[in-house]
């Protein structure tokens, strides 16, 4: 039908200039006929253009790995202002709510002037149509998340709506979402399977999962926001988990299998299996990345990342790292808890030592590879031990005494995505959009808020994960003292299908939709994220040209960690949780469309 990098087509008809207000915008392609949309071509030339705007790694940015710095995840020093809760109802809310709506025009615009005649409706045809279903879906889905109850668009706005014609009643968050996954079952029903493509293009598989996550999402957000102004009109929590076991069941019978150490052709050491879904240039011949992004030298794109992380980066606006309490999240490979307090844990070194094997393939650690300096040199290993002449010549990321973006923060450093071979200004690595994983958390973490969650459903998905991963798998059946507070109780399980979450979707960005869905407020509020030991006894510490090393003394703990948020966040974030679950309406749009209604905590004095 056409070549398999449609990702890197993109289409100039779908790029529009910022407006004052969606509905006031001229048609992205004024169409030259009734026929504008009513060939194979046509319509894949459009479908092409709506890739665009899905997740990337950006030019000059960190694009989706640097994205949970809104999250516990990372520890920025220009910080998340909603986690602050700093936000103003004038801007707050305005760029997502345009870039949301926008896009549901462009989507709609097809359905608009689609007119394949049905003779000519062909697989080809049909699965283009089906991907449509799916950007619909996912772009109501990207405003649900952040707005709740908002106005569904399932037609074509053109610029010459009257003021009355604009007054569209926001849905209720359950009828929104509904929405969203019956858009997705339709999608399902025209899409072909990943095969067909390899996972480059929209498929009927990531239209499953994408129905799962919209259906974990709510339903969960429903029955943790239950009595508070957060709440759906009506709580139909039970019915969208049960969707999600639904969708999973016929997921499970559709041929998919995580990447591991029996089918990746390139293991070799235990965190391979893991960290080739992230640092690979092609992942068609694995079945757990469903759909992906291509990045090629040859056809003209690529991305900055690998250059960035190895300069140091994790956030472009400003010095990041790491947090301990990601670090802390990842099991030993026996499967036991750590104990954070353990004084082992001080030692750099140490902390990585018979860990989870995600660990290893997501954060910097002595001994891995980082970048060589030309295709010529070979990949040198980060190193971190004591302060030498000898070793000063020796790569030692983090970056800790650096200014600005390229100086790590918190003393450990993103090796996900990383190309060892070389570092330039070409990325080619891919980055997997939906994977099957994903799928596998979503049902288990569904079964437990159902009270299903048998041993059957942990050995199909938190066991295999946890195998790959090279974790003794042992049924969840203590409480972790040490394991993240939500401020309410949570069974054994579910600690562990969290825990389990959080180390397999680590800087994928999901980790804001999770916290603000388990209503987590208590994670943030008063809080700030911690890094490595630095104290004058710890070896990053000793790794340093004492010199430099006393400087970093102003940002540590009174215990030694540290502590890069101290001085912009003393009080730690003072997250709103009362307001800042959801964020605001415009008010050009609440004065444009009088159905709608401020969100909770948003309304003017």
């Amino acid at each position: 039908m056409k070549k398999l990098y449609i990702l890197l087509a993109v289409g100039a008809s779908v790029m529009m200039s910022a407006c004052s207000d969606f509905l006031d915008r001229d048609p992205m392609t004024t169409p030259n006929s009734e026929t504008f949309l009513s060939n194979a071509s046509a319509v894949n030339n459009y479908i092409n253009g709506l890739y665009i705007a899905l997740p990337s790694f950006g030019t000059y940015d960190m694009g989706v790995r640097g994205e949970e710095k809104n999250s516990d995840n990372i520890v920025a020093e220009v910080y998340d202002k909603r986690l602050n809760g700093e936000l103003l109802e004038t801007g707050g809310g305005t760029a997502e709510w345009q870039n949301g709506y926008q896009n549901l025009r462009n989507v709609n615009y097809f359905f608009e002037y689609y007119k394949v005649p049905e003779a000519e409706e062909t697989k080809d045809v049909l699965s283009l149509k089906g991907e449509a279903y799916f950007f619909r879906a996912y772009w109501h889905f990207y405003l649900l998340t952040r707005f709740g109850s908002i106005p569904v668009m399932d037609k074509f706005w053109d610029g010459n709506a009257t003021v009355a014609g604009l007054q569209i009643p926001p849905r209720d968050r359950s009828a929104v979402a509904q929405f969203i996954i019956d858009d997705l079952k339709t999608a399902k029903n025209l899409l072909y399977s990943r095969s067909q493509y390899k996972g480059l293009r929209i498929c009927k598989e990531a239209a499953i999962i994408m129905a799962m996550r919209v259906a974990l999402y709510e339903g969960t957000w429903e029955k943790y926001h239950k009595g508070t102004d957060f709440a759906a009109a009506e709580d139909k929590s039970t019915d969208l988990l049960g969707q999600v076991l639904t969708l999973g069941d016929e997921l499970f019978t559709m041929g998919l299998s995580l990447n591991t150490k029996d089918n990746d052709k390139k293991f070799v050491s235990k965190e391979d299996a893991y960290a080739h879904l992230f640092n690979s240039k092609d992942l068609s011949d694995m079945t757990e990345v469903v759909f992906w992004k291509k990045y090629s030298i040859a056809d003209g794109v690529t991305h900055n990342l690998s250059s960035n992380l190895g300069a140091g980066y994790v956030d472009n606006s400003g010095a990041a790292g790491l947090a301990q309490s990601l670090i802390d999240n990842y099991l030993n490979a026996d499967g036991s808890f750590i104990d954070p307090n353990d004084g082992i844990y001080k030692d750099f070194n140490l902390t990585f030592k018979e860990r989870d094997a995600r660990l290893l393939a997501t954060v910097m650690h002595s001994d891995c590879k980082f970048k060589s300096t030309s295709p010529e040199s070979k990949s040198k290993a980060m190193f971190v031990d004591e302060y030498s002449d000898e070793n000063k010549q020796k790569v030692r990321p983090p970056y800790l005494t650096e200014s600005g973006p390229a100086r790590n923060a918190t003393g450990y450093h993103i090796r996900m995505s990383i190309d060892t071979t070389y570092v330039s200004g070409q990325g080619e690595t891919s980055l997997p959009i939906i994977r099957y994983a994903e799928a596998l958390l979503a049902y288990a973490e569904a079964a437990e808020e159902l009270d299903k969650c048998d041993p059957d459903v942990l050995e199909k998905t938190l066991k295999p994960l946890r195998e790959r991963a090279g974790v003794t798998y042992t049924a969840p059946a203590e409480i972790d003292p040490n394991f993240t507070d939500f401020g309410y109780p949570i069974s054994a399980k579910l600690q562990e299908i969290r825990r389990e979450r959080r180390s397999e979707l680590a800087l994928q960005g999901f980790r804001l939709d999770d916290l603000m869905r388990w209503r987590a407020h208590k994670l943030i509020q008063g809080k700030r994220g911690t890094g490595a030991y630095f104290g004058a006894d710890g070896v990053l510490y000793k790794a340093f040209d004492p010199k430099t090393a006393v400087d970093l003394k102003t940002i540590l703990t009174t215990d030694g960690w540290l502590d890069p948020q101290k001085e912009v966040l003393p009080r730690g974030y003072q997250f709103d949780s009362s307001r800042d679950y959801l964020l605001p309406i415009p008010p050009s749009e609440l004065s444009l469309n009088h159905e709608l209604e401020q969100n909770p905590g948003w309304q003017r004095k």
